[in-house]
């Protein structure tokens, strides 16, 4: 691709995109002709599969994108995007490498009140649980993380939320992965925004310092500002949902 002049636009879907279905209508529109015109790529970045992604392009008008990002940053697709797309080869045997699911799973066992979200949702590449119902969510958390530092595992681990925890490879995440997309594309990383809601979303604006938090994001998002430094250019929207990232869009001039 080799667009050296292209806004990126790489956006979370849920609650950051949807939860107002006329403001997303109207911001897929002007995205679509971005698009059109070879100024925008577009990444969808989310914690969905792909079939959950594919089902939103045709129920709930998102806009069809360049790139997808599913699975909190472990899975990546391109187009032509439908039922028989594979994850992107040469992202997963990256991942592949360094991940041990079994040692990850490790790390979950016998948390009081962790339960293991659906199998649709645990991968190859990731052990997905809720939280919500421990006696103490945030300092289970904590002592997750310590035990994955203290054993250089080669896992990171994603908490959402208050509720979504997930174990996945050190490399991974949406920032990564999104780097990843935008490197195979050959698309210039200069000129990229991302947009989110929650903490999933963090590393995102960790790894590219410009982006969107919608008005209804979470607090553990809005805190990104103090966590890593006022020279990033953050955009706190007054606006939720898809209004929100399209008023950040007009705000950064791309829209």
């Amino acid at each position: 691709m080799a667009q050296q002049d292209v806004h990126v636009l790489a956006s979370d879907i849920d609650n950051t995109l949807t939860g107002d279905e006329k403001a997303l209508c109207e911001l897929a529109e002007q995205l679509t002709s971005l698009r059109k015109e070879g100024k925008l790529f577009l990444v969808l970045s989310t914690g969905r599969r792909l079939d959950q992604v594919l089902d939103g392009l045709q129920n709930e008008n998102l806009p069809e994108p360049d790139a997808v990002v599913s699975q909190v940053g472990t899975e990546i697709y391109l187009p032509p995007l439908n039922e028989n797309s594979g994850n992107l080869k040469s992202w997963e045997e990256k991942l592949r490498k360094e991940f041990s699911r079994e040692q990850a799973l490790h790390y979950v066992q016998n948390v009081e009140g962790i339960e293991m979200q659906p199998e649709k949702f645990n991968t190859p590449l990731k052990v997905s649980c809720y939280l919500d119902k421990a006696p103490d969510p945030e300092k289970a958390v904590k002592q997750i993380r310590a035990a994955v530092d203290r054993d250089q595992a080669g896992c990171q681990v994603i908490w959402s939320s208050s509720r979504d925890l997930d174990l996945i490879p050190a490399s991974a995440g949406k920032g990564k992965a999104i780097r990843f997309v935008l490197e195979h594309e050959q698309v210039a990383s200069e000129q990229v925004i991302v947009a989110g809601d929650s903490g999933n979303d963090s590393s995102m604006f960790e790894e590219f310092g410009r982006g969107i938090v919608v008005g209804n994001a979470k607090p553990e998002l809005k805190a990104i500002e103090s966590e890593y430094g006022t020279d990033n250019a953050f955009y706190f929207a007054s606006a939720s949902y898809a209004a929100g990232v399209h008023e950040g869009l007009r705000h950064f001039g791309v829209c």
